[in-house]
This record gives structure tokens, C-alpha cells and sequence, in this order.
């Protein structure tokens, strides 16, 4: 049967459920991630990891010992050659990136309750939004409302490096601190979404010019909008010029002017009015995320309007 993959990230025991699994998709790193999750899991329940070739052969066991096995092959070894594995109680882990050549292998996986496909392509925010809420869980963590949803988005689309972001952040001594976890998540070059934030002083026709080519899809709105959502929450915690400085990260440097400036701007009724922008417009997403485009063109001129 095909199984989304972040369910074994989730419950990790769901897969001693199946006999063979088929790990295919477009993300390379997040295939060889999943491929070594899972034979860890075997590992960890007396299996023994052994590799296979593309012919079906097994590497040799030099002590002759009786031994549960997970085999891991990168070239798949055929029906029989897989069924017979399954008959000695042994598990088969194949990992491919999708190609026309492997459609009628995935049916055999698909169709069966057995077996197991498991497809890996770049997060959404969805299945980046359960791998994040079992990270919590596990750990038993607390995270602010707002800092919740501002890791969401800040969060990398790619599994891999998704992993090794949470594994920075368990270690930090607040993690509900924007500037901690800004800094743990070296975010520190500057991108093109997050210098934009920078030039909200451009004039309307500017700004839209400048959306129309940059805002295609929704990975790039979550983008833009995530540093949005870093740089007001660093306006809206301080509480002083002085409480300002201190917290801006060292890489925006060049910034700094900028974000004082804007902290002058704001008084209490703005920093309502924006928090409430910001809010209503991630809701409207990700209720309506075909409309990404629009909704972000409307949050950008009315962000501009209430900090001006």
C-alpha cells in the first residue's frame, strides 16, 4: 500500500507492520534519510542489516548464524527474488528516485497490504506541520502560539535538512526566543525573500513589479512570509530602542537603520493591527492556498500602509 512517509517519522513502530518497503520520489537526500531511519528501527528490534546486490545476492554471513535480516538494495531484485526474502521472515528495503521504469514496481507495492511505497518529495506545509508537531510531543516541549506557527514557516521544505534544524533547536536554552532560533537556524545570508522585507518603503508600483516576478508558488510565499513574520516579531518583543539593538543578529547589520526607523513607526494600535494581518493572512492561506499570490499582494500594501 502507498503510505505517506512522514507516518513512519511519526510512529516509527508502524513500520514492523510490513514485510518490504520501495522508498521512491524526486528527494534524494530525504530518500537516503527515510532508508536509514528505517533500517535503524529494524536494527533496534534484532534484525541485522544486510545488503543486496542487484542480481538478489546476499553478502555472506561469516558465522553461519540463524539471523533476521533487513536487506537494502539500490536496484530492485524482482518479484520472486522479494518474495522469497519475505517467506524467511526477513524484511527488504529497495530505494529508487521515480523514473517511467519503475511504475509497474510501485503497482506490485501499492496494491499490496503488505508492502509498502513510500514517496519522497519536498515538504508542504502540512506534512512539515506533523513531522514538527511529533518533534514537540516527543520532546515534550512548549511553543508560544506565535512561535509555533513563525518555526513552521522558517522550517527548510527538505526532510534532511528539516531533521538536522530540530536536532539545533532541542539544545536551546529558550526556544520560544525568535532571536535564538534565527540564530540556531543560521539563517544568517541574507536571501531574496528576506531582503524584501527591507524595501516595504518602496513606492506600490515597485513592490508589485517585484512580486509579479519573485511570488510562483507557494514554497516562494512561505518564504517571503516567514521573514516578515521574524522581523515584526523582533518590533513587536522589544520593548526599548536599546532591547531592539541588542537583539538584532549580527548579519543584518546593514539593516539596523532600517529596523529602528520601523520601531519608531509603530505604537501599540499598529503592532495589533499587523499581528492581526499576519495572522489572518497564514489562516487565509492555508485555507485557500491557491490564492498565495493575491493574498500575499494584499498582506505586503496593507503592511505598508499600517507601518508607514
Amino acid at each position: 500500500m502507498k503510505i505517506s512517509p512522514e507516518n513512519f517519522v511519526v510512529d516509527q513502530k508502524l513500520c514492523l507492520n510490513y514485510k518490504s518497503f520501495f522508498i521512491s520520489g524526486n528527494d534524494e537526500s530525504y530518500i537516503y534519510a527515510l532508508t536509514d531511519l528505517l533500517v535503524n528501527i529494524f536494527s533496534n528490534n534484532g534484525f541485522v542489516k544486510k545488503n543486496l546486490d542487484g542480481g538478489g545476492h546476499k553478502s555472506p554471513d561469516l558465522f553461519g548464524l540463524e539471523r533476521k535480516y533487513v536487506y537494502v538494495c539500490e536496484k530492485y531484485i524482482g518479484n520472486e527474488a522479494l518474495e522469497e526474502i519475505e517467506k524467511n521472515q526477513d524484511i527488504i528495503i529497495f530505494f529508487e528516485k521515480s523514473s517511467t521504469k519503475n511504475r509497474t514496481t510501485k503497482q506490485f507495492f501499492s496494491k499490496s497490504k503488505s508492502r509498502v511505497l513510500l514517496e519522497c518529495y519536498e515538504l508542504d506545509q502540512v506534512r512539515k506541520k506533523n513531522i514538527l508537531n511529533s518533534f514537540i510531543k516527543k520532546n515534550d516541549l512548549f511553543l508560544e502560539n506565535n512561535n509555533y506557527w513563525f518555526l513552521l514557516g522558517i522550517l527548510d521544505n527538505k526532510f534532511a535538512i528539516l531533521i538536522k534544524e530540530l536536532e539545533k533547536i532541542i539544545l536551546l536554552e529558550d526556544i520560544n526566543n525568535t532571536t535564538e532560533l534565527v540564530d540556531a537556524l543560521n539563517m544568517g545570508p541574507l536571501t531574496d525573500a528576506s531582503k524584501f522585507f527591507f524595501k516595504i518603503g518602496l513606492g506600490k508600483n515597485d513592490i508589485i513589479s517585484f512580486l509579479n516576478t519573485s511570488i510562483n508558488s507557494l514554497s516562494d510565499f512561505y518564504s517571503y512570509f516567514s521573514y516578515f513574520k521574524i522581523y515584526s516579531l523582533l518590533l513587536f518583543e522589544s520593548k526599548s530602542k536599546t532591547e531592539l539593538e541588542n537583539k538584532i543578529p549580527k548579519y543584518l547589520f546593514k539593516e539596523k537603520s532600517g529596523l529602528l526607523r520601523m520601531f519608531d513607526a509603530l505604537n501599540q494600535n499598529k503592532k495589533v493591527l499587523l499581528s492581526s494581518l499576519i495572522y489572518k493572512t497564514e489562516k487565509l492561506v492555508r485555507k485557500n492556498p491557491s490564492l498565495f499570490k493575491p493574498l500575499f499582494f494584499r498582506f505586503v500594501l496593507n503592511y505598508k500602509k499600517i507601518i508607514s
